[in-house]
């Protein structure tokens, strides 16, 4: 799949790579991921994802209504359910089509911003690609919508309430907890990668991290390492 338009493409391979010193890489590195972060949260997409969620709940509820209108044997019964299907079928389509193409997207551009972030680690770079607030919007939200559909999963099941409901909302239940869960998984997946970034380096004194103590020391695995033999054995 090729990334959306004017995103930066995943970094190149071992061999190919343009960049001549670390700063070079820092410099790219921050740059790409910055428009990658920027497309990833961007808080439209966010509100793209909810509106795609309420239409396939409402899709939901006309297409249980038109079942139910189908099974009672009259004839206007039967035209009704016929309407309520089309009327589902026209909500749950296109907003199912939009969250899948949505996925899709997201999980390619994840892998390409996780792909450069692994290039290197440098804190001093980060307030150049980190997107501020932006996680926390996705995940404020996410949060509640996943507990709104729990809590209504719970209701239907634990609840006295008649067959013809139940199946109306436990499958608006699951419909919010799965469209929250992913917009959950997405601001954790951003925060994993500004927790790797602030993390200590290796081989420098506790609460010194490596890029504080020497910003222009390469780490650990970095292709700028020069303590790396030919054999990729560190020197004495």
């Amino acid at each position: 799949m090729t990334p959306p338009i004017e995103l930066p493409s995943p970094p190149p391979g071992p061999d190919e790579r343009p960049w001549k010193d670390r700063a070079g890489l820092l410099e790219e590195r921050a740059r790409a991921m910055g428009a990658l972060a920027r497309w990833y949260l961007a808080p439209h997409r966010a509100l793209l994802l909810w509106l795609s969620t309420l239409v396939f709940a409402l899709g939901w509820s006309l297409a249980v209504s038109g079942f139910q209108f189908l099974v009672k044997g009259e004839i206007i019964e039967h035209v009704l359910g016929v309407i309520f299907l089309g009327l589902a079928l026209g909500a749950t389509v296109p907003s199912s089509l939009g969250v899948a193409s949505g996925i899709r997207r997201d999980v390619f551009v994840g892998a390409c911003l996780r792909d450069w972030a692994e290039l290197e680690r440098d804190p001093q770079t980060l307030p150049h690609w980190r997107v501020s607030g932006g996680a926390l919007l996705w995940l404020g939200p996410s949060i509640v919508l996943t507990c709104l559909g729990l809590a209504l999963g719970g209701f239907a099941v634990f609840a006295d309430i008649g067959t013809e409901s139940f199946g109306t909302v436990a499958g608006i239940g699951i419909v919010f907890a799965v469209a929250g869960a992913l917009g959950m998984a997405k601001a954790i997946d951003y925060y994993r990668l500004v927790s790797r970034e602030l993390r200590p380096g290796t081989g420098v004194p506790d609460g010194c991290g490596r890029d504080a103590c020497a910003p222009d020391t390469p780490g650990p695995g970095s292709p700028y390492d020069d303590g790396l033999c030919d054999d990729g054995f560190c020197s004495d």
